[in-house]
């Protein structure tokens, strides 16, 4: 086994032996040629591949799955990985001094994330988190400059979700140092809503999480905007009875 290979399979020795953490034969990580090469599809990174270039990467990385709420990646682990999210929800945080949790992103399926330093892609001290049952797939730096070589655009698409995550890391910076709970609570409301208007799986820490302030505060703030009849909380729901009030709040 070479050098650069050496991470990749620590990785993949940890996360297959972690108990929620499930490799081949042991839950839902397709074994199947032709369902892995569906999955790959799904990357929106590796749209530019031929189909012999796709069955390349699925040939040169495995996939595992994680179970919600646990911890696959944290700050002190050595060289590069990079994670292809195929299904699921992946939170990506930070802890502050006082043990606090901040999370710092929220990926979606289709994206990819960890240590990239041909792209300048950094960590920067994050722990990730499966927020839902995820389903990823774990390449090696190596096999990640090969993919680049082989095929330019890759690395393009690249350059595109690292450009934008620091866009978007430099809004929430922002907000953070201009905007009050409130109208961050509101913005996070409108984005999290899916199409009936109704905010599932998000718990009132996992809200002040996200916003960099404590559970109680966004209690606190929920309570204000049920007064005002612009939310109903429920349990394991919030349900928005006013959009255009809470979109009021986001934008004063």
């Amino acid at each position: 086994m070479t050098r650069a290979a050496l991470p990749l399979s620590r990785k993949l020795v940890e996360l297959t032996r972690r108990p929620g953490a499930r490799g081949s034969g042991g839950g839902p990580v397709p074994s199947d040629p032709a369902l892995k090469l569906g999955y790959l599809k799904q990357v929106d990174i590796l749209a530019p591949l031929s189909a012999e270039e796709r069955a390349w990467v699925a040939a040169n990385t495995a996939m595992v799955t994680c179970e919600r709420g646990r911890v696959f990646y944290t700050p002190d682990e050595p060289g590069e990985v990079v994670f292809l999210l195929k299904h699921g929800r992946v939170s990506l945080f930070r802890l502050t001094p006082d043990g606090r949790k901040l999370v710092v992103a929220m990926l979606d399926a289709g994206t990819c994330f960890g240590e990239m330093g041909l792209l300048g892609q950094k960590m920067y001290g994050c722990y990730a988190e499966a927020a839902t049952e995820c389903l990823i797939c774990v390449m090696s730096r190596a096999d990640l400059q090969a993919l680049v070589r082989r095929n330019p655009e890759v690395g393009l698409r690249l350059l595109d979700v690292v450009g934008g995550r620091l866009q978007q890391r430099e809004a929430e910076m922002e907000a953070l140092a201009f905007r009050g709970v409130p109208a961050r609570l509101a913005e996070l409301l409108l984005q999290e809503a899916d199409a009936f208007g109704t905010v599932t799986g998000q718990s009132h820490q996992d809200l002040a999480e996200r916003l960099g302030t404590y559970r109680e505060t966004v209690s606190q703030v929920l309570g204000r905007f049920r007064a005002e009849r612009l939310v109903a909380v429920e349990p394991k729901r919030i349900r928005l009875l006013d959009p255009a009030g809470l979109q009021a709040y986001a934008e004063g």
